[in-house]
């Protein structure tokens, strides 16, 4: 099966997604079982407005709680210095904490409701960068991590034509991590296991499929590269670079923020440019890694609110500098 245009129509990606993304089996777990099922019939009976609510509840809640508030504003700390307020610090950390609350719920909603909901309720912006990236007929890296919406803008891509799957990690409760990945490919998104992926990511690049790929998470030392994230080092992903690099693949950045309680928004911020290296090719891997991390950090500096600020992002360090977290640690 090969993508012939984009936006492609939506019964050959719902094919597409049904065909090529992983499944998860589960056996047991009955009492999880039932509380996903509860969930997911209280979060769809609630209103946009009570949804919307109803996550900011349970984002003052977390923030209440002070839920890895250490950790958040040792992360503002690195980022912001004494250019931000203590008190500047914590409303972002409280921002971040209401939207992660809206994405708990949103996730039990959004992925259910069907093309009329990504239709009329989930706007593009620059969904021309997109078009014509895969339109080259070479696939599409996705440069996204953990902000605004999360996994939901792959909803966009896949009800809206453009076939795609995510890099996610087997989750330990079986019943969770089936419920994750029904729910991504109920909205068309599909899910690729990340231990010897990248086979099966060079086959979907060669499909026209777009992979959507993390660049915002602590890699251990033996898969990583030490990156500048935001004025510190931190070991990030190589693979979004060693793949566009093998394939042509054309790669661009983008997020999903949700505008008010019923409306949300794709945004595509930019096409990155590859830069090229030939006589020394670690060095352009490493120079490309840095612009496709420099380019998600635009996008958390445009919107800080909207990052996940409680993640270990500076965990692993160059050999002679200290982990900031170590008092959190002990």
């Amino acid at each position: 099966m090969v993508f012939s245009t984009y936006p492609a129509p939506l019964d050959l990606v719902t094919e597409y997604t049904q065909k090529y993304s992983r499944t998860a089996e589960v056996e047991g777990h009955y009492v999880t079982r039932v509380l996903i099922w509860l969930s997911l019939k209280f979060a769809q009976g609630l209103s946009w407005n009570s949804a919307y609510g109803l996550g900011k509840a349970i984002g003052l809640l977390l923030y209440w709680i002070k839920l890895r508030r250490e950790v958040a504003m040792t992360n503002l700390d690195i980022v912001y210095g004494k250019d931000k307020s203590s008190r500047e610090k914590d409303r972002i950390y409280k921002g971040s904490m209401i939207n992660f609350g809206r994405v708990i719920v949103n996730y039990l909603r959004l992925p259910f409701m069907g093309p009329s909901f990504w239709e009329e309720r989930c706007a593009w912006r620059n969904e021309h960068i997109l078009k014509n990236a895969l339109n080259r007929k070479k696939g599409a890296l996705l440069i996204a991590g953990h902000i605004g919406m999360m996994d939901l803008p792959g909803g966009k891509f896949g009800m809206g034509g453009y076939p795609i799957a995510v890099i996610g990690k087997n989750i330990k409760n079986a019943a969770i991590d089936r419920f994750v990945v029904e729910t991504r490919k109920a909205m068309n998104l599909g899910t690729i296991h990340p231990k010897n992926s990248m086979e099966r990511i060079f086959e979907g690049i060669g499909r026209g499929e777009a992979i959507a790929m993390a660049v915002d998470q602590n890699m251990k030392q033996e898969y990583g590269i030490f990156l500048n994230w935001m004025g510190k080092p931190a070991s990030s992903v190589r693979s979004p670079a060693y793949v566009a690099r093998e394939t042509g693949a054309p790669v661009v950045a983008g997020y999903c923020y949700q505008k008010d309680a019923g409306h949300f928004e794709v945004v595509i911020t930019e096409e990155i440019t590859w830069q090229p290296f030939p006589d020394d090719p670690e060095k352009e891997l490493a120079i490309n890694a840095q612009h496709q991390a420099d380019a998600f950090q635009r996008i958390i500096l445009a919107n800080p609110e909207l990052w996940f600020w409680i993640h270990r992002r500076w965990k692993l360090q160059p050999e002679g500098l200290q982990n900031p977290y170590q008092k959190e640690s002990n």
